[in-house]
C-alpha cells in the first residue's frame, strides 16, 4: 500500500541535465532526419549557430554533431566558409551503387541459406506496409520501409563483416535513395521487385535472387544517374 508520500528530486538524487555527447547526438539525428526527407536540400549551408538556435541547445554540441557527420562523408567542411551538405559527383554515385549491388547481391544469397521462418513472415508482413505506404502517397513510410527491408535482409545474411562493410555505405545510400523513391515510377518498380526477392528469398532460388536484387539497385544507378542527380543543385 502506498504511504501516501510524494517522491521529491533532492539535490543528491537530482536528475542530471543530458550530457553534450547526448545532446550531439540529437542535433545528428536532426540533421539527419532533415536531410533525408528533403527538408534540407544537397549543398545547403549548415550554420550551427542557427542549429543550436532552431534546437534550443547550445553550439557545442551542435558543432560536435557537424563533425560526426563530416566524418561518416555526410557534409564536407570547406575552408573559410563552414559546413556544408554533402553532393555526389556522378563518378562517385556510381561507385556507390555499385558497391551496394555488390554487397546486397552477396547478402541476398546469404540469406536464402539463413534466413528463417518468422524473418520470412517478417519481410511478408513489412512488404505490406511498404504497400500500403505507396497507395497512401506516403513517401517518407515507403522511405523506412524501403530501408528497414533492406536492412532486415542484410540481417538475415547473418554475417558480421557484411554488417560492418553496409554499415559503412547506409548513411550515404540513404541520401541518395530519399532522391530515388521521389522519382516518377521508381517506387512502384522497386517494390514489385522487393516482392519478387522476397519470393525468390522463400523459395531459395540463390541465383536468380541474386540476380534480381543486382539489377534493382543498378536499375535505382541509372535512375539517378538520368534524372536525380541534377536536382542536387
Amino acid at each position: 500500500m502506498s504511504s501516501g508520500k510524494v517522491a521529491r528530486i533532492t539535490r543528491e538524487s537530482a536528475l542530471e541535465p543530458l550530457s553534450e555527447t547526448l545532446l550531439g547526438a540529437r542535433a545528428y539525428r536532426a540533421l539527419w532526419n532533415d536531410i533525408v526527407r528533403g527538408r534540407i536540400d544537397f549543398g545547403a549551408q549548415l550554420r550551427p549557430d542557427a542549429i543550436a538556435e532552431q534546437l534550443d541547445i547550445s553550439v557545442t554540441p551542435v558543432r560536435e554533431a557537424l563533425h560526426r557527420m563530416e566524418r561518416d562523408g555526410l557534409i564536407v567542411k570547406l575552408p573559410y566558409r563552414g559546413w556544408f551538405v554533402r553532393e555526389f559527383t556522378e563518378p562517385e554515385v556510381r561507385e556507390l551503387y555499385e558497391m551496394r549491388a555488390a554487397l546486397e547481391s552477396f547478402s541476398v544469397g546469404r540469406a536464402c541459406d539463413r534466413i528463417t521462418a518468422e524473418e520470412l513472415a517478417w519481410l511478408r508482413d513489412h512488404q505490406a506496409v511498404g504497400e500500403a505506404a505507396l497507395r497512401a502517397g506516403d513517401m517518407e513510410a515507403y522511405r523506412i520501409y524501403n530501408r528497414d527491408l533492406h536492412a532486415a535482409i542484410t540481417e538475415a545474411a547473418r554475417n558480421t563483416y557484411l554488417s560492418s562493410a553496409m554499415g559503412q555505405l547506409t548513411l550515404q545510400s540513404q541520401m541518395l535513395m530519399a532522391k530515388t523513391i521521389r522519382l516518377v515510377g521508381r517506387p512502384s518498380r522497386a517494390i514489385e521487385e522487393h516482392r519478387e526477392v522476397i519470393d525468390l528469398i522463400a523459395a531459395r532460388k540463390k541465383v536468380e535472387a541474386q540476380a534480381l536484387i543486382e539489377r534493382h539497385i543498378l536499375s535505382a544507378l541509372e535512375d539517378i544517374l538520368r534524372f536525380g542527380l541534377s536536382a542536387q543543385t
